[in-house]
């Protein structure tokens, strides 16, 4: 891995360098918290934006979450500016066709190259990003993200493989399940469209069991603040029919712990894991 420097108003921020791409099979993951400082330095950046971005920002539906989308997509501008060597502003952000029905609503993409690919996403105060040379999906969660009908998203098999776990393992379990299919929808682009309930990802090789991997994507945990939990699905070059083993390299903030889940009493994750519970 590379040393990068950090963006001189936005340090938190490494850049690639001028005219940088991914090799491929490899992606670029950058941890970003929305602290005070970046936030400002974010909001001096907001020219950036195009006009669409700005008014999202505005019409966020909490401080939270404007903040969030306002540092992910200033830094996205910021890194993928870099690797074109075109003013932030100037990267044309495009929507892929839906692969399901050919409408203008699929990944987002780069409009002007073919080997530069990314996935954005915002969990509270924290923002994930990644860059690769193929289509890429990240996701990024926390226990909140577990409502009573998470049983309804899950396929059958990722069912049977959360009861098989010991009680404290379950919501963790749940939670990887959720970002694991959610990077790998993301990088196929079909969001929504395809039922959750029919996709067998599985809480992956942390907790056991099977590691279900949808060819020609590859799936990969990340390490996360206390807290949350992390995946990217990326496609993968075929080399001669065999699949190789992909690499991520992160920048940023993998693992500050500024971000702990809220405590409470019974959550609605404690609920759905208890339905679960045979």
């Amino acid at each position: 891995m590379t040393a990068w420097p950090g963006h001189p108003r936005v340090p938190d921020l490494p850049l690639p360098p001028r005219g940088y791409r991914p090799p491929r099979g490899h992606t670029d993951v950058w941890t970003l918290h929305t602290s005070p400082a970046t936030v400002q330095a974010a909001r001096r950046l907001h020219n950036t934006l195009d006009v669409p971005e700005r008014r999202r920002v505005e019409a966020a539906p909490s401080q939270e979450a404007g903040n969030a989308y306002l540092v992910g997509r200033v830094a996205l501008r910021l890194v993928l500016g870099a690797c074109l060597d075109v003013r932030p502003r100037s990267v044309p952000l495009l929507r892929a066709p839906c692969p399901l029905c050919q409408g203008r609503h699929g990944r987002p993409v780069v409009g002007v190259t073919a080997d530069l690919h990314f996935s954005v996403s915002r969990r509270r105060n924290t923002v994930v990003l990644a860059l690769a040379a193929t289509p890429v999906g990240i996701d990024l969660g926390t226990p909140d993200r577990i409502t009573p009908d998470v049983a309804g998203r899950l396929h059958p098999a990722e069912r049977a493989a959360v009861r098989r776990l010991p009680e404290d393992l379950r919501e963790q379990a749940l939670l990887h399940c959720l970002v694991r299919k959610g990077a790998y929808l993301k990088s196929v682009g079909t969001g929504s469209g395809v039922p959750p309930s029919t996709v067998d990802i599985g809480p992956g090789p942390d907790f056991g069991g099977a590691d279900p991997q949808p060819a020609p994507y590859a799936l990969t945990t990340l390490a996360a603040p206390p807290g949350y939990a992390a995946a990217t699905a990326l496609l993968l070059p075929s080399a001669r029919g065999a699949r190789t083993r992909p690499t991520v390299d992160r920048y940023g903030c993998d693992a500050c712990g500024t971000a702990a889940a809220r405590p409470g009493t019974e959550s609605p994750a404690d609920a759905a894991v208890a339905a679960l519970t045979p």
